[in-house]
């Protein structure tokens, strides 16, 4: 993710983990908004649940009010469903690679030889995007509320579906997620706003799935490579 900041992102997303598009105020949703994006859901889980390398471009947006201007990074996008990570190998602003799981968010800057692992305090967020981005529609209609299912303002072919989560703990770390469907539901981004505010918006380009030589999910780091470890948030002591 977005290293333009040392770590405006991060911090939440430990800490957990305005700008309305492509989240809105929650509202009633009509039948046929809901019907069409379970529609979609399913049938993006059937198109992706064959695959468990998916390879794509992609640029990140990340809106905080910590910056005038959307932090903007681009680069090759990797999601491995077992074990399950995603990788973003940054190119642009310039190089690093972030590798997030469920217990931790890593940032490797090679030309600094810095490495930093942020332990997470709850698998909530990275648990959605794998959802969202595996296709898992049986847990993201069983742990998500369907809260709005809309034409993309562009481009005009793209549908945007909106999910709010169920459980009070998991919306402390994920505030909205939504998902971002082409064509015959091919995946074209994902988005999720935290409990700071940020908005983050992934948008996904010629998706590459199952590549015969996919690169390794883990992180190739040199022996001289400083690592910084950062502990999970502690919950507050009971008074």
């Amino acid at each position: 993710m977005n290293t333009n900041l040392r770590f405006v992102g991060m911090a939440r997303l430990v800490a957990l983990l305005g700008a309305l598009s492509p989240f809105a105020l929650a509202q009633a949703i009509e039948p046929a908004q809901r019907t069409r994006a379970e529609e979609l859901l399913r049938a993006h889980a059937e198109r992706s649940r064959p695959v468990a390398v998916l390879l794509a471009d992609y640029v990140q947006r990340r809106t905080t009010p910590l910056a005038k201007e959307p932090l903007v990074s681009s680069g090759e996008f990797q999601f491995v469903r077992e074990p399950a990570c995603v990788l973003f190998r940054a190119t642009k602003p310039r190089v690093s690679v972030v590798r997030l799981t469920t217990t931790t968010y890593e940032v490797h800057r090679p030309q600094k030889r810095q490495l930093e692992r942020f332990h997470l305090d709850g698998p909530e967020l990275a648990q959605g995007l794998f959802a969202a981005v595996g296709g898992d529609s049986a847990r993201l209609l069983e742990s998500f509320t369907i809260v709005g299912c809309t034409q993309a303002a562009a481009p005009s072919d793209r549908v945007v579906v909106r999910l709010e989560p169920k459980d009070k703990a998991v919306a402390e770390r994920l505030r909205e997620l939504s998902i971002t469907f082409g064509k015959d539901a091919v995946l074209c981004g994902v988005a999720y706003r935290d409990p700071a505010g940020d908005l983050v918006e992934i948008e996904l380009q010629n998706l590459r799935p199952d590549p015969k030589s996919p690169p390794p999910s883990t992180l190739d780091v040199d022996k001289d490579t400083t690592v910084v470890e950062h502990a999970a948030r502690r919950p507050p002591a009971p008074k």
